[in-house]
């Protein structure tokens, strides 16, 4: 179908179309997962005050984790961030960026989880380390400098999935301190059948058959697609979520499920913000410093964290 790319996105897809086209039925994972690390859009970072790499106890050992703090500031609240790349791909390193200006925009310490990736780590791996390392957090903000009254989650794609799915099943203690969600275009239902897959199915960044995949290496079960804790669209519990900020991508095979995953929370009462971005496709907003619309959903976030962050708990 046509699409009409916003200029950045544009250029951004140029480049990826000069690289080889995947083979999915053949993809030696390592190789691509080192390919993506490397890639790295050149782009001026955004500068802190200290980046920490710190590790969080986790139930089956440690979890790599990175502490960025936008200034010295004892009082600051802590977001939790989980970043994308459909459960297989990228890393704290990928997401560096994506995680500073997230803390610039929000005047927050960002803690960014490496989780465990599939397919070596299938579901509920990945859950598992999302929901550790927040209910870690939790308990060791002042630890780390942060505010212990006010935590935020936040996640790209597969880590808006993972984002969403530590807040849902949180435990009490950790509700009572939850502030807000952000959530950008999070894949919210394993099955892959919604309508802009057959709308949307050749994106820049992101094809329906590359989402299925992804889905593929991460749920290894039938059952596990109904799961609610990786299935957005069939969690129960959803009215005890947080004021959120949904950030929708026009072109992406995903935008329908993150669309009825918003309505859901909609008329569960949830206060949520979702915003359309026109003209760019899935993943664009870890392209800050390269694609404007990427620093107009990071400050809209930013400006929904502070607010979030301000308000008496």
């Amino acid at each position: 179908m046509d699409m009409t790319l916003d200029a950045d996105i544009a250029a951004m897809a140029e480049i990826i179309a000069r690289r080889p086209p995947l083979n999915l039925a053949n993809v030696d994972i390592p190789a691509l997962r080192a390919a993506v690390n490397a890639a790295g859009w050149p782009t001026e970072r955004t500068e802190m005050a200290s980046v920490e790499d710190i590790s969080v106890a986790g139930g089956v050992g440690t979890i790599p984790a990175r502490l960025y703090k936008p200034r010295q500031d004892d009082t600051l609240p802590l977001l939790v961030f989980l970043h994308g790349g459909g459960f297989v791909l990228c890393s704290l390193e990928t997401h560096d960026n994506f995680c500073r200006a997230l803390a610039k925009a929000g005047d927050c310490a960002v803690l960014s989880v490496d989780y465990r990736l599939a397919p070596e780590h299938r579901f509920p791996a990945a859950y598992e380390d999302a929901q550790t390392a927040f209910e870690w957090a939790v308990a060791n903000a002042a630890a780390l400098g942060c505010d212990p009254q006010r935590l935020a989650l936040a996640g790209d794609s597969a880590g808006g999935n993972l984002a969403a799915a530590a807040a849902l099943h949180a435990s009490p203690d950790a509700r009572r301190v939850l502030r807000h969600l952000v959530l950008f275009y999070p894949a919210a239902d394993p099955t892959a059948s919604g309508a802009s897959y057959e709308t949307y199915p050749q994106t820049p960044f992101l094809s329906a058959e590359m989402m299925r995949w992804y889905w593929r290496q991460y749920v290894g079960e039938p059952a596990d697609l109904v799961d609610p804790r990786v299935a957005l669209l069939r969690s129960g519990d959803i009215a005890n979520l947080p004021e959120m900020t949904v950030a929708i991508a026009e072109f992406d095979p995903l935008r329908s499920e993150v669309e009825a995953f918003c309505m859901a929370l909609a008329e569960a009462g949830v206060d949520i913000e979702a915003r359309h971005y026109d003209g760019v496709s899935h993943g664009f907003a870890s392209m800050v410093g390269l694609v404007g619309k990427a620093r107009l959903a990071i400050d809209h976030a930013g400006a929904r964290l502070r607010d979030a962050f301000a308000a008496r708990g």
